[in-house]
C-alpha cells in the first residue's frame, strides 16, 4: 500500500517523536532535543538525538536519522507499510490509499528526478572533456576540489546534444519536456532544442539533495540572458529552494554564520575561499518559504547582496518580508557592501578574512531599517520629519508579534529621541548674554519640579500624574508611549509602565496600580513631591478633567521641544546675519513660551 504525503504529515503532526522513541530509548531533557544511549550500538556516552520540533532522530555514532517512521523500520525491523499502519493507530488518523492520479503523480515525479540525475552526470562528464569551461572556472578561482563537490558541468554549444543523449537512455521528448531541458520549437511542431547550451551548469538541489533544477551561466559575455534557471516544473518551485541548502543543512546543531547571497556564482565562490555556510535565492526576489529554510539553518541569517542600486532594492525587500515574520529569537542582519561590488568581487580584491570581519559587523535588522529609511527622508524640514517618523509608525503596524513589536517601538522612539531631542549639543557661537538665561532656564519655588528646566518639570508632571491617577492611562496610552522623554529617571518609570500593559491581554488597572504603588511609592515622596503637590489640587475631579489637564501638559511639552528641533536645525557655525537673526528670533520665543509656562504651573 501507498500512502499520500500529507497522510503521513498528518500522523507526524499528531505524534511527538519522543513519545515514540522514549519507549525504547531512555531519553533525558536537554535544552530543546531529547538524548540517550544509541538503539543501534552499544556505548556509555550518549550520542542519540531526538528533536520534537523537527520531527527527527539523529545517532552520531552511526549517522543513522529519520523521523518516526524510520525509527519503527530501523529498530523494530517493521515494513515502512507496518509501521505507517501502527503510528496511525496511535494517532488516531485513519488510513487510506492513493488515489490513481496520487499514484501517478509520485511515478511522474521519480521519473523526472531520474532524468535530472542523468542531465547532471552528464554536464559533469562534458566539463571534464572541455578545457574552454575549466579555463573560465580556474580563472574565477574555482578549482578541481570545488568543481567536483558541487558537481559543477557543463553545456556543449550543440542544439540538441542533451535531448539526444537522454532520448537514448530511454526518456521520451514530452518527459524531456516536462523536466524543463528542452524547449519546442515555435516554427515547427514536436521539434526541440535544448534550454542550456554553451553554458557552465550549476545543479540545483531540493533539501534531500536530488537534483531537481538547473542554473546556467554563459561563458560568452556576449550572449544574452547571463543567467538562467530551470523554468517551473513539477519538481522544481524557485522560491521553495535554496542554492547550496541541502550541502550545509544540519540534523542537530544551528549554523552560527549563514550568508545568503544573490546568485549560485557568488555562493560558489565563498565556498572556493573556504567559507562554505552560504546559500542563494534562484534570483533577487526572497520569497517566505526560503527564509523559513535559512531559519531552519540558524536564527539570524545575514544577506549579502550586490552593492549596486539591483541589490540594495532586493534587500530592501527582504527587510519588508521578515519584519512581518519576525518571532522571539529569529532575526535577520545585513551587510551592506559598497556601490558595484558583489561578494565574490569583494572576497577577491580584499580577501576572506576582510569578508569575515564583514559578517561579525553585520547590521542588525532594526538598524537596518532606521538607515535606511534615514537614508530617504529629508529631515532638515518638519514635514520631512513627520514622514519619517509616519513610516516607522506604519512598519511598527507589520511586526505581528506584540512583544516584538514593543521593543521595536521603544527602539524608534529612543532613536527619535536621540536624532530629535538633543538638549546639549547646541554649541552655537552667537551672543551669551542672549542664550544663558534661555538654555538654563529654571523655576524656583514652581510646583512643576525641584528647581528643573521646563521641560524635565514638564515631563515629571507628566509622569507623576499617570503615577497619582493610573485610570488617565488607558485613555491617554498613544500619547504616553510616544511621548520622548530627556530625563533618564522618568523614562525608566513610563518605560516600565508601558511593557507591564503590553504584557497583558487587555488594560489591567489593578496590575499597574500594584506595580506603582511597589515600585514608585517613595519616589513621589522624594524625587517627584513637587510634582505631586500639583496634582493634589485636582484630587477630587473627575478623570475626564484630570486626563484634559493631562494632554494639556503633553501639548505644552511638545510644543517646548518642537522650538528645539528648529533651534538644533541650525547650522552650528552659522555667520549669515539674517539666519542668525532667525535664531535669535526662535530662541527669544522660547523663553517667553517657557515663562508663560512658568508662570501657568508655578505658585
Amino acid at each position: 500500500m501507498k500512502f499520500s504525503k500529507s497522510l503521513l504529515d498528518e500522523i507526524k503532526s499528531k505524534i511527538e517523536i519522543s513519545d515514540i522513541v522514549g519507549k525504547r530509548v531512555a531519553l533525558q531533557k536537554r535544552g530543546k532535543e531529547f538524548i540517550g544511549l544509541s538503539p543501534f550500538q552499544n556505548e556509555k556516552t550518549p550520542s542519540f538525538t531526538v528533536n520534537n520540533e523537527k520531527q527527527f532522530y539523529h545517532c552520531f555514532s552511526t549517522n543513522k536519522h529519520g523521523d518516526i517512521f524510520t525509527f519503527l523500520v530501523d529498530v523494530e525491523g517493521m515494513s515502512f507499510p507496518q509501521a505507517v499502519e501502527q503510528l496511525a493507530e496511535y494517532a488516531g488518523v485513519e488510513l487510506r490509499a492513493l488515489t490513481k492520479k496520487e499514484e501517478q503523480k509520485i511515478i511522474n515525479r521519480k521519473k523526472l528526478l531520474s532524468i535530472m540525475e542523468i542531465a547532471g552526470k552528464y554536464f559533469v562528464e562534458n566539463l571534464r572533456n572541455d578545457n574552454r569551461p575549466i579555463s573560465y572556472l580556474n580563472e574565477r578561482g574555482i578549482g578541481k576540489n570545488i568543481i567536483e563537490e558541487y558537481h559543477i558541468g557543463y553545456a556543449k554549444k550543440d542544439f540538441s546534444s542533451l535531448n539526444l543523449y537522454l532520448s537514448n537512455k530511454g526518456f521520451l521528448n514530452e518527459d524531456i519536456l516536462r523536466a524543463g531541458l528542452i524547449i519546442e520549437s515555435s516554427k515547427k511542431k514536436k521539434t526541440y532544442y535544448d534550454r542550456y547550451r554553451d553554458r557552465i551548469i550549476f545543479p540545483i538541489t531540493n533539501s534531500h539533495g536530488k537534483i531537481v533544477g538547473f542554473g546556467g551561466r554563459v561563458l560568452n559575455i556576449e550572449d544574452k540572458p547571463k543567467y538562467m534557471n530551470s523554468p517551473e516544473t513539477e519538481i522544481f518551485h524557485k522560491g521553495d529552494i535554496l542554492f547550496n541548502f541541502s550541502n550545509i543543512k544540519s540534523t542537530t546543531t544551528k549554523i552560527d554564520n549563514l550568508v545568503i547571497v544573490e546568485g549560485y556564482m557568488d555562493a560558489i565562490s565563498l565556498c572556493a575561499f573556504g567559507f562554505k555556510n552560504v546559500v542563494a535565492p534562484l534570483g533577487t526576489a526572497m520569497t517566505e518559504k526560503q527564509l523559513d529554510l535559512a531559519w531552519n539553518l540558524t536564527d539570524s541569517p545575514i544577506i549579502c547582496f550586490d552593492g549596486d542600486k539591483a541589490g540594495k532594492k532586493a534587500s530592501e525587500r527582504v527587510m519588508d518580508l521578515a519584519i512581518s515574520k519576525l518571532k522571539p529569537g529569529k532575526n535577520i542582519r545585513f551587510i551592506n557592501l559598497d556601490d558595484g561590488l558583489d561578494p565574490d568581487d569583494y572576497v577577491k580584491k580584499y580577501g576572506i578574512k576582510s569578508f569575515e570581519e564583514l559578517i561579525k559587523n553585520s547590521t542588525q535588522l532594526n538598524y537596518q531599517i532606521w538607515n535606511n529609511y534615514l537614508i530617504n527622508s529629508d529631515i532638515t524640514i518638519p514635514e520631512g520629519k513627520a514622514d519619517f517618523e509616519r513610516k516607522l509608525r506604519d512598519l511598527l503596524k507589520a511586526i505581528k508579534d506584540k512583544n516584538i513589536k514593543k521593543h521595536y517601538g521603544l527602539f524608534f522612539k529612543n532613536s527619535l529621541q536621540k536624532l530629535f531631542y538633543s538638549y546639549n549639543d547646541l554649541n552655537i557661537p552667537i551672543n551669551k548674554k542672549n542664550t544663558n538665561a534661555i538654555d538654563k532656564l529654571e523655576i524656583k519655588n514652581s510646583k512643576v519640579g525641584s528647581g528643573q528646566s521646563i521641560p524635565a518639570g514638564l515631563e515629571a508632571l507628566l509622569i507623576s500624574g499617570v503615577l497619582i491617577f493610573p485610570e488617565i492611562i488607558e485613555i491617554n496610552i498613544e500619547n504616553l508611549e510616544s511621548l520622548i522623554i530627556e530625563h533618564e529617571f522618568l523614562k525608566k518609570i513610563r518605560d516600565k509602565i508601558i511593557d507591564s500593559i503590553s504584557l497583558e491581554e487587555s488594560f489591567n488597572l489593578e496590575n499597574i496600580k500594584r506595580i506603582i504603588e511597589e515600585n514608585y511609592s517613595d519616589n513621589l515622596k522624594k524625587e517627584l513631591k513637587f510634582s505631586k503637590k500639583y496634582w493634589s489640587n485636582y484630587k477630587n475631579s473627575t478623570i475626564e478633567t484630570i486626563s484634559s489637564i493631562w494632554v494639556e501638559i503633553f501639548e505644552d511639552d511638545q510644543h517646548i521641544k518642537s522650538l528645539e528641533i528648529e533651534i538644533n536645525n541650525f547650522d552650528k557655525n552659522i555667520k549669515d546675519d539674517k539666519n542668525e537673526k532667525r535664531l535669535i528670533t526662535i530662541l527669544e520665543k522660547k523663553d517667553f513660551e517657557l515663562r508663560k509656562i512658568t508662570e501657568k504651573y508655578g505658585q
